[in-house]
């Protein structure tokens, strides 16, 4: 898995905050390795990211899983340990 810079995860810092103020993610989900990091890393190696605002275009975390057809989002994979 690539790492990701500080400046790759400011870059969507708007659409991370909004997800954490909803509860759909927790500020430990984006450490290394954890599902938003995780979900961050596809989005950077995948090209349709030029096309995702900073807001992730107001989708969900499931949402955004779904777009980038992100597998085991259901699953303990995606899950804490």
């Amino acid at each position: 898995m690539m790492k990701l810079t500080l400046e790759q995860v400011q870059a969507y810092g708007e659409g991370l905050m909004r997800w954490v103020e909803s509860g759909e993610i927790s500020i430990g989900d984006m450490l290394e390795g954890k599902k938003a990091y995780r979900l961050l890393v596809c989005l950077w190696e995948d090209s349709r990211r030029e096309v995702i605002d900073p807001n992730f275009n107001e989708m969900s975390f499931v949402e955004l899983c779904r777009y980038l057809n992100v597998t085991n989002i259901g699953n303990e994979l995606w899950e804490d340990n």
